[in-house]
């Protein structure tokens, strides 16, 4: 063999290798963050690359096919999450499929999807884990499969505590939602959520529709969201004392340890009762009873009657704060500024009765239009308020309507100035507990600016905030159990603890990245920084804990996507 033909079968073989060596696929890198779920065609589509530096990336289809090439733009320092960060945007890429991303030297992102429909499945989840959240009733394998369970907590029996302002007795309270990870149900919290989930129903009645997410009641002609929040509402209507007060929550004195439903053995008592817990009641009711009036006119008058009559306490009891009495532990829910809760049951009642003196009174107790990142549980009652009335603008006075349109827009173009300044596109200042929530709040609020205005630059802002919850973000895990391919796998929620199943039950929004960390003298945290300061431990109460209000506004912004971008 000629020294030529030597070189030439050599290069032949160099050159063979090294075609090889392109072909296979790069490792997934931790370092590129992205929306594990996907996107819709139309939709604005980007991702986070974190300390690494490059020039370009390319979309690789489920074939090997390069199907887009783009550059890389630097972001800088993101001081929260210790990161430098660059962004890639790819939102010329429409075709529907299923893709990765690859970057030469670093590696290839998890696979997502473009499609229309796309949180479809996710939608779903996240109403039918209220479901799972059921008291007092079995999880039958027709409608749980493998997270069926035996009935807990029936509830028919609850003991008067002290703080109830009885001496004696029991009360019935069966039936409604596990509040979060434990197995208590707290009033304030259950208005909040179902309050939000009405909402969705009043802009799209047919949103989700009957036999769509396979509960006992699927089949029965109603909207299977109507049928999950009517097993909270009945519930909620039992905590109404005869005098129109409502009683706070209804726990133990203590949280059970991490069993099943059925094996909880733990007293049962009625505690409190207080002005935030009976304008919340006065608020939600008043809200389903309009809106369920064509449904059940009966149910309807008897809720919006109760609520008046929660509302004429509350105007005795204005000021009755509640905290955890000595021999309780369990979650307090406190408020001590009643204000925003006035304000919502009296928006609701306007909307509800047409009666002047609760416009008269909105005229003369305005709240604020905010958004404020401070125990959000108890910010988000006012923006439910402004929600229904903003949705009702044509009961209103046409100056205070415009008003309100004029604040709401104003406070969407805020969030979305702190959006675009931010790389990953939240709108965060800081991480508090139920983050994730905070975050979804804010893109409810940009739906609904949405709503209002038809501006696309909104809905854009919406969706962005999505890609947050499902991945992109600086943990890189999807924070909704069940979807994604770097997954929460030990929730802080006791039947994913207790059940014997690997996988958590699916579909609930888990609280995500929390400075405060009150629960680090059990947990060690791997970071230091806000946007990291997150743990899929099961003793993460602060960071990975389940609760009814962070899913709420995941089945409103969900819902609303999938219902304006029908392509």
């Amino acid at each position: 063999m000629t020294f030529k033909q030597c070189l030439y079968l050599t290069l032949c073989t160099f050159l063979s290798i090294q075609c090889e060596t392109e072909q296979l696929p790069l490792e997934t890198s931790e370092n590129i963050r992205l929306n594990q779920i996907g996107y819709y065609p139309s939709s604005v589509k980007d991702f986070i690359l974190a300390d690494h530096k490059a020039s370009t990336f390319r979309v690789m289809d489920s074939l090997g096919e390069v199907v887009f090439n783009g550059k890389l733009q630097d972001r800088g320092a993101w001081d929260t999450s210790g990161e430098q960060v660059m962004s890639g945007d790819f939102s010329g890429l429409k075709t529907p499929g299923t893709y990765i991303i690859e970057i030469d030297s670093i590696g290839a992102s998890h696979p997502f999807s473009i499609e229309k429909g796309v949180y479809e499945e996710a939608l779903n989840a996240s109403i039918k884990s209220y479901y799972f959240q059921r008291a007092s009733m079995p999880i039958e394998e027709t409608y749980g499969g493998i997270y069926k369970r035996a009935a807990g907590h029936p509830d028919s029996a609850c003991v008067y505590h002290a703080s109830s302002r009885h001496k004696k007795g029991q009360l019935n309270s069966p039936g409604g939602w596990y509040d979060a990870g434990d197995y208590g149900k707290y009033i304030v919290n259950a208005a909040l959520s179902t309050g939000q989930m009405l909402h969705l129903l009043e802009q799209y009645p047919d949103a989700i529709p009957d036999a769509s997410l396979n509960i006992p009641e699927s089949g029965n002609g109603q909207s299977d969201l109507w049928d999950e929040l009517l097993y909270e509402l009945n519930w909620i209507r039992t905590m109404q004392d005869r005098d129109g007060g409502v009683y706070h929550k209804l726990t133990a004195k203590n949280f059970s340890g991490f069993i099943m439903p059925e094996t909880y053995d733990l007293e049962r008592f009625v505690i409190g009762k207080g002005t935030a817990a009976t304008l919340n009641y006065a608020a939600v009711m008043a809200q389903a009873g309009r809106l369920y009036t064509s449904a059940d006119p009966v149910w309807a008058a008897e809720a919006i009657i109760s609520a008046e009559k929660a509302w004429k306490w509350a105007l005795r009891n204005k000021n009755v704060t509640f905290s955890n009495p000595e021999d309780v532990s369990t979650g307090q829910y406190d408020d001590k500024v009643f204000t925003d809760d006035f304000y919502w049951a009296a928006a609701e009642l306007y909307i509800a009765t047409g009666a002047k003196k609760y416009l008269k009174y909105l005229e003369s107790h305005p709240e604020p239009y905010q958004h404020q990142l401070t125990n959000s549980w108890k910010f988000f009652v006012r923006n439910n308020a402004f929600h229904s009335l903003l949705e009702n603008r044509d009961k209103l006075p046409e100056k205070t309507a415009s008003s309100m349109v004029s604040d709401h827009l104003k406070l969407a173009d805020s969030l979305l100035v702190k959006i675009d300044k931010n790389p990953y596109h939240v709108a965060l200042d800081r991480y508090e507990w139920g983050s994730n929530s905070d975050v979804l709040n804010q893109a409810m609020i940009l739906c609904v600016a949405h709503r209002l205005s038809g501006d696309e630059k909104y809905m854009a802002g919406a969706e962005r905030i999505n890609d947050y919850i499902f991945g992109k973000n600086a943990t890189g895990y999807c924070f909704l159990t069940g979807f994604g391919s770097k997954r929460v796998m030990f929730p802080h929620h006791r039947p994913s603890g207790a059940d014997g199943i690997e996988d958590p039950v699916p579909g609930f929004v888990i609280g995500g990245p929390n400075h405060d960390r009150q629960d680090q003298h059990d947990v060690e945290y791997s970071s230091e920084y806000p946007a990291k300061a997150y743990m899929d431990v099961e003793p993460s109460f602060a960071s990975n804990e389940v609760c009814i209000n962070w899913n709420a506004p995941a089945v409103f912004v969900l819902s609303y996507l999938e219902q304006n971008r029908k392509e």
